[in-house]
């Protein structure tokens, strides 16, 4: 028997909007695919509307090692940014992307409609230089950030022990400390 949905009340106008947390160093960004700045937990993120293009996300049962890729268009070539973009260590900067609904007339997110989309480490970027717009005489740039999830990251991940004096013994030769860590289990302390 399917479960009954309760009939929408109060403002039936509800938007969504996806919301970027970039950060590289000790500075975060905040930018979205909105159109007007909206304040999400405290934080401002900035409105870059169509300027902003995320990948589409695979939905599956279980965590999967996905990647994402993250495009700003319309960055002006002026040296200015260009030199902030290229001194800036963007490769293994954090980035999490969620989507958030909101009440489209007063800009507040709606409670408990916050979704985590994608965490992940910016494992590459491009700079693409596009053509000089006809109307302006100017040039723009288009970054494409590409994510890597953070469990693709941990996959890769192979270093470490297990806690057994057979373990201990491969990396140190003669070292019995962990020789004692089945005895120290069986200790009462840890009602074992």
């Amino acid at each position: 028997m399917a479960t009954p949905m309760p009939p929408v009340t109060g403002n039936v106008n509800v938007a969504s909007a996806q919301f970027v947390s970039l950060q590289l160093g000790d500075t975060t960004y905040r930018f979205s695919d909105a159109y007007e700045t909206i304040t999400v937990d405290g934080e401002q993120y900035t409105d870059l509307g169509h300027m902003l293009m995320i990948s589409d996300f695979t939905y599956n049962y279980k965590s999967t090692q996905g990647t994402s890729q993250i495009m700003i268009s319309g960055v002006p070539s002026d040296p200015n940014y260009m030199n902030i973009v290229q001194s800036t260590p963007i490769r293994g900067g954090d980035i999490e992307i969620r989507r958030v609904f909101f009440d489209p007339d007063t800009l507040e997110p709606l409670a408990g409609e916050e979704y985590l989309r994608f965490k992940g480490i910016i494992s590459n970027y491009i700079i693409e230089e596009q053509d000089t717009d006809f109307f302006t005489g100017v040039s723009t740039n288009v970054i494409t950030f590409e994510a890597a999830s953070v469990y693709a990251v941990l996959s890769k991940k192979i270093s470490g022990q297990r806690t057994n004096g057979s373990e201990r013994r491969k990396f140190y030769p003669g070292d019995p400390s962990f020789d004692r860590v089945k005895e120290v289990l069986i200790l009462p302390e840890f009602d074992r």
